[in-house]
């Protein structure tokens, strides 16, 4: 039997590969998963991460980035990888001393008694059915609704390759919009529901008061409720129908979840929902100029074939993938 010559097997070996890696990271995944499943010192928000990690591998199959190369996407997303590592861990405590600056800052405008005045404005609505089981799924969304909504599609857009995608979404969520929203936080003073009619605490914080005080602050507009239907508006242009349904309506329960548990005013959901369609647009805004600056000697490093140009390319093609930039989508090698 006559063995198979080196470079055809390689090749076949890379071919492989590169078509079928996701699957073989979903498999690691479903393994972790599994093995932590059955310990019971984890928390069950970090169990239900790791499956939805597996389904986000196994998913981003029909996402994949054929037409990049290995070595250039590895140098420009793992920093940015480390990058967000770092502010997983560290995060809340940058946000801890951002209110902490706050509460020594002169109230503006006041909001808490015009908000609660306006009829409809607690959003009472959202609790004419209540139950423990929903108040505690309700309580777990709301817990993770803040980072977990935008890690779970980046991750994904990683294994898919897709440099694009990670930005989009990385842009949407906090890096544009703490910046965006903060000018807000810091011109008008309002606090949550529950704490402002007197209620008790939705989340079950057991707060002291003068923690309620600080942490109660920042509701206007809704930073849950931006985050996550930012990310929501950006999956709504993945391909895989499983993967945007699952997670398209836990960022959509993120935001019922801020109504339920008392922790946001109607106003500030609307005013959240605004606000990340503009962040939205505004991230494809900047990500279409930069990426028409990146020269074409640049593009042809990072493309396994030389981008398309517009003019060049079939009009279904650029019906199907508009954009030709550097870290955009282009027709070579699919």
């Amino acid at each position: 039997m006559q063995k198979m010559p080196l470079n055809p097997l390689l090749r076949f070996l890379r071919k492989t590969f590169n078509k079928y890696y996701p699957t073989g990271i979903g498999i690691l995944f479903s393994l972790l998963a599994l093995t932590t499943a059955i310990q019971p010192g984890v928390g069950l928000a970090y169990k239900v991460l790791l499956f939805v990690l597996v389904l986000a591998a196994f998913t981003a199959y029909s996402e994949l980035r054929h037409e990049v190369r290995w070595l250039p996407f590895l140098i420009l997303v793992v920093p940015i990888y480390l990058a967000i590592q770092y502010l997983s861990v560290h995060g809340y405590d940058l946000w801890g001393k951002m209110l902490s600056w706050q509460l020594r800052q002169d109230v503006v405008i006041d909001l808490n008694p015009i908000f609660r005045n306006i009829p409809f404005n607690d959003a009472a609505f959202a609790r004419r059915f209540q139950s423990e089981p929903l108040t505690q799924f309700m309580q777990l969304v709301y817990a993770n609704g803040f980072v977990v909504p935008v890690l779970v599609p980046i991750y994904r857009a990683m294994i898919a390759r897709d440099l694009h995608k990670v930005l989009k979404y990385l842009l949407s969520a906090h890096i544009f919009q703490v910046f965006l929203i903060t000018p807000f936080y810091l011109t008008f003073h309002l606090q949550e529901v529950w704490y402002v009619l007197g209620h008790v605490d939705g989340m079950a914080r057991n707060l002291t008061a003068t923690q309620a005080a600080g942490v109660t602050l920042n509701s206007f507009p809704s930073m849950h409720t931006s985050i996550a239907f930012a990310m929501f508006l950006v999956l709504l242009e993945e391909k895989n129908r499983l993967f945007k349904w699952v997670w398209g309506f836990f960022c959509l329960s993120v935001i019922f979840s801020t109504m339920y548990l008392e922790i946001h005013w109607v106003l500030d959901v609307i005013g959240g929902l605004i606000f990340a369609y503009a962040t939205v647009k505004l991230v494809d805004f900047v990500l279409a100029r930069v990426e028409g600056w990146i020269p074409a000697s640049l593009k042809s490093l990072y493309f396994t074939g030389a981008p398309i140009p517009p003019t060049l390319a079939k009009p279904a093609s650029v019906k199907k993938y508009p954009a030709t930039g550097f870290i955009a989508r282009n027709d070579e090698g699919l």
